[in-house]
């Protein structure tokens, strides 16, 4: 059954894709968090859409005012990651195939309810930046005419072994997938955008602009061990790329701090995309990753 409520002249529309509530244990694969325009079904607004449920889906919510969009969001069955309080019940998909195979239809199923899309623009920043990366990357029906990630990652086994042993996340990553990548490694391989390199460059070829952002900062390699910002989260794989499209690509370094790039400056970010009109991250410098060849100095931490 579908919820709606109208909030601040936007109407939000909660609806579980499959079954009752998720919790754990459930059945329920997908719950998605849709808020529109007032005017959503009567003229064509951007769409902006996001995994990693709640607590990542509120990180475009300026964004959304700003540039009159809608947002459309998806949650993982099992997570309870609802706020940052509640971190201790996070369980995200890590990937999972099932799980962005029906994500994938959600945009499409929103179209048919008669909301109006001018553009589908997949963005997110840190986890749901993968996310949105791999459901992009392995799921072609989808057609978004951006994806924009920030300060995240490429690589599931490259985040995994940045992690502490004793990390909650690393617990987190190794009971979903089910094991360490020494031990399942192309359970790994099956759930990171880096192996589906030919999906992003088939995205692309079909009109999809893809930007990738990332802070080099001291404390971003400090907070996340590197994870973020290393030549494995992003910058190798960015000259794989190339070499699948068989031309350079350029993606974005800054100094801010986490997220940052998004929150104050996620317009920024759509008009690199071709979107609107507005200036880049501040302490952005423009690299280019060539086909096959090496990350360029200054690219990573």
């Amino acid at each position: 059954m579908r919820t709606l409520l109208l909030l601040g002249g936007l109407l939000l529309v909660i609806a579980p894709a499959w079954g009752a509530a998720a919790g754990r244990g459930s059945t329920t694969l997908v719950r998605e968090e849709v808020h529109l325009v007032p005017d959503a079904r009567l003229r064509p607004h951007l769409l902006l859409m996001t995994l990693g449920g709640p607590s990542y889906c509120v990180q475009l919510r300026n964004l959304a005012r700003h540039v009159d969009a809608n947002r459309l969001c998806a949650d993982y069955g099992p997570d309870r990651y609802l706020t940052p309080s509640e971190r201790s019940g996070r369980e995200e998909d890590w990937g999972d195939p099932a799980y962005d195979a029906a994500v994938a239809k959600l945009p499409a199923a929103l179209e048919r309810s008669g909301v109006k899309v001018s553009a589908l623009v997949v963005l997110g920043v840190s986890y749901s930046g993968y996310a949105n990366a791999e459901l992009v990357a392995s799921q072609p029906e989808l057609h978004p005419a951006a994806l924009i990630v920030v300060d995240t990652f490429l690589d599931l086994t490259a985040r995994f072994d940045a992690l502490p042993v004793y990390h909650e996340t690393r617990a987190e990553i190794e009971t979903v997938v089910g094991g360490t990548p020494e031990q399942v490694p192309q359970a790994y391989a099956a759930r990171s955008p880096s192996h589906h390199l030919d999906g992003l460059a088939t995205a692309i070829r079909n009109g999809m602009t893809f930007v990738d952002v990332w802070s080099v900062s001291a404390r971003e390699k400090r907070e996340f061990l590197g994870a973020t910002c290393d030549q494995a989260a992003n910058a190798q794989w960015l000259n794989e790329l190339a070499g699948r499209l068989g031309r350079p690509v350029t993606a974005y370094v800054t100094h801010l701090p986490h997220a940052y790039a998004l929150w104050d400056y996620g317009r920024g970010l759509l008009a690199l995309a071709g979107i609107g009109n507005a200036a880049p991250p501040r302490t952005a410098r423009a690299f280019t990753f060539a086909p096959n060849g090496s990350p360029p100095a200054g690219s990573y931490c």
